[in-house]
């Protein structure tokens, strides 16, 4: 799947349309670029000023404000993440870019929007068992252990645990996504070519021929199935952002007891997947680092996560008060060492 061809091929009147069904009640079209409000981050488009330009050339947005450089696939993301809309990476990111572009494009588009997992699926989240893919697609990827997680304080043993795979043809590690049974509900693939890490992303799901391997990653927790009796017999349980974090962790000392949100959220059909399953005396959000100087954003997300879900059991959080964590990084990146005394000062609330 080639993205930058498909970025390539973006259809210039299509975007424009794109953008004002997103909300741009405005726009002014130049010789080289056209510029919008700045819905990029800012939920009202009222408020937002005209800085977001996307250049004709090279079919990417810039957003003069806060944002800077973004793919279309880019600009989607933090779309959606500006306003706390429940997205799926397919429908409403690839399928979208998919028809603003002359490079096979889908048919049908809708104006994307939010449609709770109620909507979704016709019934009330606790009632909801994930669609199960076959196993057996894992066996199109190769064992391979990548040196950029080996190098990054993942064991060969933790990646044999987690049954990590790799994909040679669109150089992924290949990351399977368990429900609390046991059954594959999800392939997630982490990019290596850096070009589609800064323009598309990270981590997104996995094609394999014509089928998507998603799932919502909100009703799920990844490493709950690896790691429910670690957390039963010890009460504790760490709760990540990340897959790689709950594998680091498989290094440390004393049993694995990290799971992951799979994004920055925790919701109360993770909290009750957690507390039916393996009733935790104590959960502890182990969230990536985002303080930048004196904000203090990040500190109060953490808390009222913890305040709004005290009464079902104990929380706390990590908060690194002595700066031993770059921004971005999970607490479990710089090794046990630094993560025991980010533990040791964690805050909890009461």
């Amino acid at each position: 799947m080639d993205y930058k061809e498909i970025i390539d091929n973006l259809k210039v009147s299509s975007v424009i349309d794109l953008m004002k069904k997103l909300g741009a009640d405005r726009y002014k079209e130049e010789e080289h670029q056209i510029i919008f409000p700045t819905i990029c981050h800012n939920a009202d488009g009222a408020d937002a000023s005209m800085k977001l330009y996307f250049y004709k050339n090279s079919k990417m947005f810039y957003c003069y404000t806060e944002c800077g450089a973004m793919s279309i696939f880019k600009f989607l993301k933090h779309y959606y993440e500006a306003r706390d809309v429940e997205y799926d990476w397919v429908s409403d990111i690839y399928n979208v870019v998919m028809d603003c572009s002359n490079f096979n494009p889908t048919h049908g588009f809708a104006t994307p929007r939010y449609v709770s997992l109620k909507d979704k699926y016709g019934m009330e989240r606790k009632e909801i068992q994930l669609p199960e893919y076959n196993k057996g697609a894992l066996d199109t990827f190769i064992r391979r252990y990548p040196p950029e997680w080996l190098n990054d304080g993942i064991s060969r043993e933790a990646m044999n645990k987690f049954d990590i795979r790799y994909s040679i043809s669109q150089n992924k590690i290949i990351i399977p996504h368990l429900d609390i049974d046991g059954r594959l509900v999800g392939i997630r693939g982490r990019a290596l070519n850096d070009w589609e890490i800064e323009n598309v992303g990270k981590y997104m799901p996995v094609r394999i021929e014509q089928t998507w391997y998603k799932h919502p990653l909100s009703m799920n927790l990844y490493g709950l199935y690896e790691n429910q009796e670690n957390i039963k017999k010890t009460g504790v349980c760490y709760v990540f952002e990340s897959e790689k974090s709950v594998m680091q962790c498989e290094g440390f000392s004393g049993p694995n007891c990290a799971v992951a949100v799979c994004g920055s959220q925790f919701n109360k059909y993770q909290l009750n997947l957690l507390i039916r399953t393996c009733r935790p005396s104590e959960i502890v959000l182990c969230f990536d680092s985002e303080e930048l100087g004196d904000d203090t954003k990040y500190f109060d997300k953490l808390w009222a996560i913890c305040q709004k879900y005290k009464n079902y059991t104990n929380f706390s959080f990590v908060y690194d008060r002595l700066r031993q964590l770059e921004l971005k990084d999970s607490p479990s990146d710089k090794g046990e060492e630094v993560f025991r005394k980010l533990l040791e000062k964690r805050t909890r609330v009461k």
